[in-house]
């Protein structure tokens, strides 16, 4: 009696396999997900790409840069589902074993004046459903160095197949979060201002701060990434492209060019102003002090002064950092097409 139930639950003391196919989207993007408890950000990655370019041992969070094995990157909603639809498929494989066991006994249970029948309506059927992939994602990117296709939301830094952070992409993200901040300015206060009007205006002067560090930081990665990549790159001091007349020597020296052959003169005085305004806000809280008028030329403040800075600043920067990335960037391509 039961023998059927018995073999099948001794069976699932072991290991039990339960397979579920996961549909990539209308674009051929499979979702995954970091598996880095910190992260768990989403994205996609070309179907193709993940059968033939990806390695198993090697697939790396786009947004946090985590490492981990090919197995690793299921979504959440994928995992639920396969749960759920495992424990399904449990429920009926039991459910199938009860209904055996019912039909054996009744085939042998003995007649007479008393009789006894055994018979199970329970569950003996599971579907087993593909996942369905999430919605696309508009930004998609190929990686420079290997050529995988993957898509994101917002900004990502690394490429899930070999990792390579992109220093085109990098930048141009950075870009993009300060456009980001500024066109939402208005919303962002109003919104606040509902609730309190000192602490919208706090974080609206906060917003307007931390885009001239961002913008600073920016132009200041990307020479440092690109510039170490061409013949004859010297060995880098600390932040030496923080200082703009340093890095502007650097660049002469290795391609004969640099910021004042990039930038008209006015272009290059506001970026001088954005740099110093950078260093005040970071280091002095935003005091006015000597230094930042002699090295800005900025006379309009006296010292001791807090400066002001304002959307019409951010928005000029914002175009010159854009503006001199791009010769940085040539410099790149063109050592890149000259290997190939």
């Amino acid at each position: 009696m039961f023998k059927n139930t018995l073999q099948l639950l001794s069976s699932l003391q072991g290991q039990a396999t339960y397979r579920m196919n996961i549909l990539p989207d209308e674009e051929g993007y499979l979702d995954k997900e970091c598996p880095n408890a910190e992260c768990l950000s989403k994205f996609k990655v070309n179907a193709d790409d993940w059968e033939n370019l990806f390695l198993n041992d090697a697939v790396h969070c786009p947004f946090c840069g985590y490492s981990d094995t090919y197995d690793r990157w299921y979504t959440t909603e994928q995992m639920e589902q396969a749960k759920t639809q495992a424990m399904e498929d449990i429920e009926a494989q039991l459910g199938q074993a009860l209904q055996k066991d019912a039909k054996d006994f009744n085939r042998t249970a003995p007649k007479g004046i008393f009789s006894m029948s055994m018979e199970y309506t329970g569950k003996t059927y599971a579907v087993n459903l593909p996942a369905k992939a999430l919605k696309e994602m508009q930004q998609k990117i190929i990686c420079e160095k290997c050529g995988a296709r993957y898509a994101v939301i917002g900004s990502a830094f690394y490429c899930p197949c070999c990792g390579n952070n992109s220093a085109r992409l990098t930048f141009n993200n950075a870009i993009e979060k300060v456009k980001s901040k500024i066109n939402n300015l208005d919303f962002i206060r109003g919104a606040i201002a509902e609730r309190d009007r000192d602490e919208a205006e706090r974080i609206h002067t906060s917003l307007l701060e931390s885009s001239v560090s961002d913008l600073v930081i920016a132009i200041q990665r990307l020479c440092e990434c690109i510039y170490v990549q061409l013949p004859n790159a010297k060995t880098l001091k600390r932040n030496v492209f923080q200082r703009l007349d340093d890095g502007n020597i650097l660049w002469k020296e290795i391609c004969g060019d640099g910021y004042e052959d990039w930038l008209s003169g006015d272009e290059y005085s506001l970026l001088k102003k954005c740099f110093q305004q950078r260093h005040i806000l970071q280091h002095k809280g935003g005091i006015v002090d000597v230094d930042y008028v002699n090295n800005s030329g900025d006379t309009t403040y006296a010292i001791g002064q807090k400066l002001i800075i304002k959307e019409k600043d951010v928005l000029q920067y914002t175009d010159i950092v854009k503006k001199l990335g791009k010769p940085i960037i040539n410099l790149l391509d063109e050592k890149i097409n000259e290997e190939k």
